[in-house]
């Protein structure tokens, strides 16, 4: 009977540790690909639209005693901004409008994109600003006039997780690591030949969150060295999806940071298509009866 009780309990054993490795394999030969996949599927597609407010604070900076410290005193710019994903033929696309509230010097100030799930095809972006009364396209890869807002985040797509799209780019797991205590892949992306003629970056490597599937931080290489790195915290499940509140752009290159804190963000609200449009940036009454509403949703 010992016996017995012995043979079961080292089948036991086996079976368990049998399972364990199993698991653990499974976990290691998930590949760079299907890894990016899911990151994409949530930070693009696991939401039909998003309202959120958003405060974006810039300054130049110099480190000190291993601290950033701003050396001037920091641009402060606070937008509304909506968005609503597309869908057709198995291909995503969505519209953005970024709308400024403050500082007053600055209310109005726009910005409306439009990002195609194509392949090949570049996003559109316009501009508008107030005093000049006139709608301006603006060019992604231009550091100047694709900054959003005067900050240090662009329309790049490269620069952003929830716009870069994934077929324009190939990748690489490098390693298994961790930030801020948080287990992480750590993968390299590279952009297609296609791509690499429509960007200045050549690499992007990124730490994504094993449970969130969330990009923690990003190092953006251009001319084999570190231009600029991007760090997300303060992910909070809003209306069943995970995003990250707290987003940091760190020019390595100029010294120059911004950080955005989106609060408060609502998802998957009715967002009629006609306010992703021109209209939305120039018609004064039309902006703000669609904002009052917004407002309202994200109060709630």
């Amino acid at each position: 009977m010992k016996s017995c009780k012995a043979n079961l309990q080292r089948v036991l054993q086996s079976l368990f540790l049998t399972c364990s490795l199993t698991a653990t394999t499974a976990g290691a030969t998930q590949t760079a690909d299907e890894i990016m996949t899911r990151v994409d599927f949530t930070a693009r597609k696991s939401f039909s639209t998003e309202l959120a407010r958003v405060k974006i604070t810039t300054c130049k900076y110099a480190v000190q005693n291993g601290a950033v410290k701003c050396t001037e005193k920091p641009r402060v710019v606070v937008a509304e901004g909506a968005k609503k994903l597309y869908r057709a033929d198995g291909q995503y696309s969505d519209k953005v409008v970024s709308i400024v509230s403050e500082p007053i010097s600055d209310k109005g100030t726009s910005l409306l994109t439009y990002e195609y799930g194509e392949r090949g095809r570049d996003n559109d972006n316009w501009f508008y600003l107030p005093a000049l009364a006139k709608v301006n396209r603006v060019i992604a890869n231009d550091e100047e006039g694709g900054s959003i807002f005067g900050s240090e985040f662009s329309v790049d797509t490269i620069e952003n997780p929830e716009a870069r799209k994934i077929h324009e780019y190939t990748y690489d797991l490098v390693e298994e690591s961790s930030v801020d205590g948080r287990p992480a892949w750590v993968i390299e992306i590279l952009p297609t030949a296609e791509k690499a003629k429509r960007t200045d970056y050549d690499k992007v490597v990124v730490w994504i969150d094993k449970e969130y599937h969330i990009a923690l931080k990003e190092d953006l290489y251009r001319g084999g060295k570190l231009h600029k790195q991007r760090t997300q915290s303060g992910i909070k499940k809003v209306d069943g999806v995970f995003v990250a509140t707290k987003i940091v752009m760190n020019n390595r290159s100029r010294s120059r940071i911004s950080q955005m804190d989106r609060n408060p963000v609502r998802l998957n609200t009715e967002i009629p298509d006609e306010f992703f449009t021109q209209r939305a940036l120039t018609d004064f009454s039309f902006k703000e009866r669609h904002l009052a509403s917004f407002r309202a949703e994200l109060d709630q």
